[in-house]
């Protein structure tokens, strides 16, 4: 299925703005399969129209609609009188499995909310909608869990694309996750090379949740937690094989990127690697800039960099960095190092 964004504007102009306009519906298709579970029950065997009606308490004939329209994108199929899943539903929208999308889908959906104020962010040049004074701990947390499994849906397939990068490089020591999120990107370093431990550092209610997921996972023995704000001074003294910066920098602004870079360049090794993957304008730029939008709508000052700003505050704290290496997804890397020569043993 050909994305409308790639359609030719010249010729079909009111079909383009027709279908932006219409974009909405198939996010919305996507959100409501996602939050009935519809693909965990086709999962095993499929189902008929009539007992999937019954499972979900749902108008028989509603569903055929629904499962017309999600046919047609390709998330079900139909095989005689029953429906059951395509690959990509049973590899990323079945519960519990390894590649599971489901909560980064629902939080997107969460924040489809905010992009309802966009004129009025617009009018107050940045974000209106912050929580309360009185905001209850619980709720915080609560949301700072459902945050983190979001990310980690998203970063376990990301970490996937950058290992090949380090395949030639032999990592033995200690590497530093900075804004670790879940630990996902740590985890698929730490699987990949034996040899190595990882320091995760963030604030105390996220290390919480990504230990929890390390222990499932059977890494917990090879981490080590800091609570640590990553706009102060970090507390670690060791010198690390890799820092990693994994969807951190889109969250803030120069100045903060700017200290924040000189912090992971104090904590390198001397043959080192930075690692930052992230979003930027040169790579998929119209989800860059539709990102940069969503952090000007739900962040405090963050925004979506111009990766040769990037790499000048890298050069300038006097390391040698690659281009930016785009994934085959939305997000790319740039890696820096003290020597350059040590950049040549990346696979790009």
């Amino acid at each position: 299925m050909r994305h409308f964004t790639q359609c030719d504007t010249e010729k079909n102009g009111a079909q383009y703005l027709e279908d932006l306009a219409t974009g909405y519906w198939y996010s919305e298709a996507l959100f409501a399969a996602v939050e009935m579970d519809i693909f965990s029950l086709l999962e095993e065997k499929g189902m008929s129209i009539d007992e999937l009606s019954r499972r979900l308490q749902l108008d028989t004939g509603g569903l055929a609609r629904f499962l017309q329209a999600l046919s047609v994108l390709g998330l079900v199929t139909e095989n005689g009188h029953e429906y059951c899943n395509t690959p990509i539903s049973a590899t990323y929208l079945v519960a519990d499995k390894e590649h599971y999308q489901g909560d980064s889908i629902l939080w997107r959906k969460a924040l489809a909310v905010g992009w309802q104020g966009l004129q009025d962010c617009l009018k107050a040049g940045g974000r209106i909608d912050y929580p309360t004074d009185d905001a209850v701990e619980e709720q915080v947390v609560k949301r700072i869990g459902r945050y983190i499994k979001a990310m980690d849906c998203v970063a376990k397939t990301k970490v996937l694309e950058i290992l090949p990068i380090f395949a030639d490089t032999h990592f033995s020591g200690q590497i530093l996750d900075v804004g670790t999120g879940s630990g996902a990107v740590a985890a698929g370093f730490l699987r990949q090379f034996p040899d190595i431990k990882a320091t995760l550092l963030d604030i105390s209610w996220v290390l919480d949740y990504a230990l929890e997921m390390l222990r499932k996972a059977g890494l917990a023995n090879r981490i080590n937690c800091v609570n640590a704000n990553i706009l102060e001074p970090w507390p670690v003294d060791e010198k690390f094989k890799l820092v990693i910066l994994s969807n951190v920098i889109h969250v803030y602004a120069e100045k903060e990127v700017s200290a924040i870079l000189a912090e992971a360049v104090r904590c390198l090794d001397h043959d080192g690697f930075v690692l930052i993957h992230d979003f930027f304008l040169q790579h998929s730029p119209s989800k860059a800039a539709l990102f940069d939008l969503n952090m000007f709508i739900h962040t405090y000052n963050g925004k979506v960099f111009d990766s040769r700003w990037v790499r000048e505050e890298l050069k300038a704290l006097k390391l040698s960095t690659t281009p930016l290496i785009p994934l085959a997804t939305d997000t790319g890397i740039i890696v820096a190092a003290k020597s350059e020569e040590y950049l040549h043993k990346l696979n790009y």
